[in-house]
């Protein structure tokens, strides 16, 4: 039986539940991973202080990453799904488990909320007519409308709700969650889970800012100006299939309006034409998945290897998002200032949203986690490209994209080095918040070294939950450091997020 005096603990004080455990030290389990973690629940229900039986938590899936799986169950009430009322088992491959989540609601809480049974799966029309006014209220509908029975246990409330999914594309774009109240159709949160930058962005490899070391440029309004000429490099587009668009095993630019083609593979082009940007929206997601493969996730433990759907002209604002609504998954490019399809670093940090949305589906439910999917994705970006770059420029984020205006020459949309202090900088404005986390990343990746820490921070994100904060996010990363490193580094791993106030 698992002891607590023995591992490090993180209580939630309201509860008084073990919501994390970690530093588990226990023998090899038998069987498969699913089965490990069943029998784990069974002796340890009770230290766990988990009050709902065991037969209400019902195994969702098993995911496998680098260091080990994780096996994940759903906590219901009388057969309706609690949001956000998970348990995860983490297993090593030695079959050990090193750490366990309890985001589990008390019964006592949820009987106090339900004196009686919850009524069955009906929608009043009165309720009904209030959700449908609601949501008609974000525009026009751009998806289906997915509607699931809840209970919804967040911020002092336990109710029956109805949780429901749906995208817009009129006069805002969005892919939302909205949680009603079953019986008064009152809406208790809404989220907006369509990732966006908000660039200006042209780039070659990765931009003309960094390969010509100038300063000056100019969009010049979207021509082939004489002195980009330099900037242009010649790339080989692997593995396109034999439709003569670009489509290949990880994007497909399908999505794009008159999209690019050619019979004999030939897409070499300049900015001034619009097929400019399929190309470099193909080339740079294809070279980071390849890329993610060969830190070791490919095969079983593969995030994303599959045709991501590219539109790379799909707005004519200055901003790009990854859309993860339930069947469509796929990333756009807005044309607004410089094509945000010509700046690599834009590319690439919309294909971040895309793989934490792969590895956690639904990932940014709560205002840090959202911050910790702009600042993961700032880093990914910067780190991928920061081998093309001079010193003095590894640290600046789409610096071509700063430039695309004549009189509006800012440095750089974002930067990796800011000295932002934990929580007293906080704003509440993700981008803003996000340049916390992707510093701290950034000196994860001096630490550590370019290629281990890249291995160890997308591992991490395998760690994390729709919801998780910043101290979540460095928890994850120190774990994951042990698990793949053996630890050498996790006391200067500590330093590092306490210095920055996060642990």
């Amino acid at each position: 039986m698992l002891n607590l005096n023995s591992c490090k603990v993180r209580w939630d004080k309201n509860n008084q539940i073990p919501r994390m455990i970690s530093n588990i030290e226990e023998k090899p389990g038998h069987g498969t991973p699913r089965k490990i973690a069943q029998d784990f629940l069974h002796e340890n229900k009770d230290v766990l202080k988990i009050s709902a039986p065991l037969s209400d938590l019902r195994y969702e899936r098993t995911v496998e990453s680098l260091a080990g799986f994780t096996v994940l169950f759903q906590q219901y009430y009388e057969n309706m799904p609690i949001n956000g009322a998970w348990v995860a088992v983490h297993i090593d491959k030695k079959n050990r488990i090193f750490m366990v989540k309890n985001d589990t609601v008390p019964m006592e809480r949820i009987e106090e909320a339900f004196p009686r049974r919850i009524p069955a799966d009906t929608l009043d029309e009165a309720v009904e007519t209030v959700i449908a006014d609601t949501i008609s209220e974000y525009g026009e509908l751009d998806s289906d409308l997915f509607r699931e029975e809840m209970i919804y246990a967040k911020q002092g409330h336990i109710r029956a709700v109805w949780k429901v999914k749906f995208s817009t594309k009129y006069p805002r774009k969005g892919s939302w969650i909205l949680f009603f109240d079953r019986n008064t159709g009152s809406l208790l949160e809404e989220r907006d889970m369509l990732w966006k930058v908000h660039g200006k962005g042209k780039v070659f490899k990765p931009n003309p800012v960094v390969t010509l070391n100038r300063d000056d440029l100019l969009d010049y309004a979207d021509t082939n100006d004489v002195i980009l000429s330099k900037a242009y490099k010649t790339v080989v587009l692997k593995d396109l299939d034999q439709s003569g668009f670009l489509a290949g095993p990880y994007v497909d630019t399908v999505n794009t309006e008159n999209r690019a083609s050619s019979p004999c593979f030939d897409f070499k082009c300049t900015r001034d034409d619009d097929r400019f940007e399929e190309v470099m929206a193909y080339y740079h997601i294809d070279s980071v998945q390849r890329y993610i493969q060969s830190l070791g996730f490919r095969n079983g433990t593969s995030i994303l290897a599959h045709p991501v759907k590219v539109n790379a002209h799909g707005s004519p604002e200055d901003q790009s998002w990854f859309d993860p609504t339930t069947g469509k998954k796929d990333i756009t490019y807005g044309s607004g200032g410089v094509d945000d399809g010509e700046d690599a670093e834009i590319i690439i940090h919309e294909y971040g949203h895309a793989l934490m949305d792969a590895i956690i589906p639904g990932f940014g439910q709560s205002g840090e986690a959202e911050a910790i999917g702009e600042g993961f994705s700032d880093y990914l970006a910067g780190s991928f490209f920061a081998k093309y770059k001079k010193s003095d420029r590894k640290i600046k984020l789409a610096e071509w994209d700063a430039k695309g205006y004549s009189g509006r020459g800012e440095e750089c949309l974002r930067r990796l080095d800011s000295r932002k202090h934990y929580p007293e900088e906080m704003t509440g404005e993700c981008h803003e918040d996000g340049e916390i986390w992707s510093a701290c990343l950034w000196e994860v990746r001096t630490l550590l070294g370019i290629k281990k820490a890249d291995t160890i921070i997308i591992e991490s994100i395998f760690y994390l939950n729709q919801y998780s904060g910043f101290k979540d996010g460095a928890l994850a990363v120190i774990q994951a450091e042990k698990n793949l490193n053996g630890g050498k580094k996790t006391r200067k791993l500590e330093k590092l997020f306490r210095e920055r106030g996060i642990v």
